[in-house]
């Protein structure tokens, strides 16, 4: 009797990384391949350009400075393509002004040089997943920020421990509702959000060090202050009501550089999260069926 067949594997995602320094291409070409990406490179903007005109490409990671041809140009020529891939920007002088221009300008999303293979393969996975969304019909409508309300994302109260939020970003759990956790009181009313820079800073502040990155601060837990989430947390964190528009939500989320926004009732009772990704996919498909641009 034959043996059987053994379930083929899925296809490899196909992601071209662009960027002029060679040893990080090649570090990061390795690391991706690892995780069951299949990566072509490119040292500059030009080498990129041809590249994408001959093959296809399910995500794109684009540094903003190179020679030749700046990353924010290629960015631009790219979204000229009738259907072109998702760009994630990569880049070590990137400031939140040239992270939200280049969400205007279409990328999917941005991240800080140096960064964990771990950070971009998760944004690079989302990524994939949203070209995928793009060259298939969206069944029905969305039009408001209640049609696309996430529950899945992680409630932190306000009194918990600093070290409950400290541990969820470690283990990656709030990665279907973004880089933030939105903190609650014991109502389940919205008290404000909560950031990896937050706890770092708190802890560099505690410990008196005037430089701590994440990476440290995971290694050495013993640095974390003993603090609760309240004393650390930001305030006044902006949210939408469900009958939010689209439009507006969008807006509000570039006009302020976030990606993942809160959904809450008029007594501010969390409702869920909206991601920046999901709006867009959804504000491109009715621009497809109008042919205009949404409006700010």
């Amino acid at each position: 009797m034959k043996p059987a067949l053994a379930e083929s594997a899925p296809p490899r995602r196909r992601v071209l990384l662009v960027d002029d320094e060679e040893r990080f291409t090649s570090r990061m070409c390795k690391l991706l391949e690892r995780h069951r990406f299949q990566v072509a490179t490119a040292g500059d903007g030009k080498q990129a350009l041809a590249l994408i005109d001959e093959q296809a490409f399910d995500a794109v990671v684009l540094d903003i400075r190179m020679p030749v041809m700046d990353g924010m140009t290629v960015l631009r020529r790219v979204q000229e393509n009738s259907s072109p891939p998702p760009v994630i920007m990569l880049t070590g002088h990137a400031t939140l002004e040239t992270g939200i221009e280049a969400i205007r300008q279409g990328a999917f999303d941005y991240l800080m040089k140096p960064c964990s293979i771990e950070d971009l393969v998760a944004k690079l996975e989302v990524a994939c997943a949203l070209g995928q969304i793009r060259r298939r019909p969206i069944l029905w409508p969305r039009s408001t920020a209640g049609e696309l309300i996430l529950n899945a994302f992680r409630r932190i109260r306000d009194t918990d421990p600093l070290l409950e939020a400290f541990s969820i970003f470690n283990h990656r759990l709030p990665r279907m509702a973004g880089e933030t956790l939105f903190i609650v009181d014991a109502h389940n009313r919205l008290s404000g959000h909560l950031s990896k820079q937050d706890i770092v800073s708190r802890a560099a502040q505690s410990w008196g060090r005037p430089m701590l990155t994440w990476q440290e601060l995971s290694a050495n837990p013993q640095w974390l202050p003993d603090a609760t989430v309240a004393s650390v947390m930001k305030k006044g964190t902006i949210a939408v009501e469900p009958g939010a528009p689209l439009k507006q939500v969008a807006a509000v989320m570039m006009e302020n550089g976030i990606r993942t926004l809160p959904v809450t009732d008029k007594n501010r009772d969390m409702l869920g999260v909206v991601r920046l990704m999901d709006v867009l996919v959804y504000l491109d498909s009715a621009k497809n069926e109008t042919g205009e641009p949404f409006a700010e």
